[in-house]
C-alpha cells in the first residue's frame, strides 16, 4: 500500500510540472483585481496575480483560451479570437489589408440600414484575402416598446474579397456578448471601462508549454 501511495504522489507532481502555464504581464502601470482565462466550451482557468501579472497554471493544452484582466480601477481588458471561422487555410502572399480594404470593410458593417442606429468596428484583423471584424450594433434610438432600453451586440463578423470586391460571410457571425439595458446609464456603466484586446484571445499552448504575453495597453486619454 506504502508503494502505491508513493507512486500516486508522484504521478501527480510530475503531471503538476509538466502543466501548460500561461503568464500574463499587463501594463507596469497597472493592478490587477483578477484574472480568468476561459476555453471555447466555457471553462474556466482562475489566475494567481501578483500585481501586474496573472499566471494561469494548468491550462489546458492545444485548446484556444480568452483572458479577462480586471484592473483595481475596474477596467476590463478583454481578449476575443480573431481567428478565422474554419480551418481554411490563408491565401498565401495575399498580402496585407490596406486603406481600400478597410473603408470597404467599414462601409459593409456601416452603411447598411439595420435595426441598429451606431455600428462601429472594434478591431479588425486579416489580409487582403479575408478579414476578421470585432463589431459593435448599438440601439440607443426609440423604438417599439422600448423605453429608454439600448440594445447592444459585440459580434464577429468575417469578410472575404472575391470577384473583384469584399463581401461579408453570411451566416458565419458569431454573438460575444448581447445585452440590453433599461437606461443609457445603465449601458455606459456596464460598457465604458470595457476594453477588447485582441492579444488576449484564442491563445493556445502546448502540453507541457509555458508562455509569457506582455499587453501594450494605455487608457484612453481624458
Amino acid at each position: 500500500m506504502k508503494r502505491f501511495c508513493l507512486l500516486a504522489i508522484t504521478l501527480l507532481t510530475t503531471s503538476a510540472i509538466h502543466a501548460a502555464t500561461l503568464i500574463v504581464n499587463a501594463p507596469p502601470a497597472t493592478t490587477l483585481s483578477s484574472a480568468t482565462a476561459t476555453t471555447a466550451d466555457k471553462s474556466n482557468v482562475t489566475a494567481r496575480t501578483e500585481s501586474n501579472k496573472a499566471i494561469f497554471e494548468s491550462v489546458p493544452g492545444d485548446v484556444g483560451v480568452n483572458v479577462q484582466l480586471t484592473l483595481k480601477d475596474n477596467t476590463v481588458l478583454q481578449g476575443v479570437d480573431l481567428s478565422w471561422y474554419n480551418e481554411e487555410p490563408p491565401v498565401a502572399d495575399a498580402g496585407p489589408l490596406t486603406d481600400d480594404d478597410r473603408e470597404a470593410i467599414r462601409a459593409i458593417v456601416q452603411d447598411v440600414p439595420s435595426f441598429y442606429n451606431k455600428s462601429d468596428i472594434l478591431l479588425l484583423a486579416g489580409d487582403h484575402s479575408r478579414a476578421v471584424g470585432l463589431v459593435q450594433l448599438i440601439r440607443d434610438t426609440d423604438f417599439h416598446a422600448s423605453g429608454d432600453n439600448v440594445v447592444w451586440r459585440v459580434e464577429l463578423y468575417y469578410f472575404k474579397f472575391q470577384y473583384g470586391g469584399w463581401e461579408k460571410v453570411q451566416q458565419q457571425n458569431k454573438i460575444v456578448r448581447r445585452e440590453r439595458f433599461k437606461s443609457v446609464d445603465a449601458y455606459g456603466q456596464a460598457t465604458e471601462k470595457l476594453k477588447w484586446i485582441a492579444e488576449l484571445g484564442g491563445i493556445k499552448l502546448g502540453a507541457t508549454e509555458t508562455k509569457v504575453i506582455s499587453v501594450e495597453w494605455k487608457a484612453d486619454k481624458e
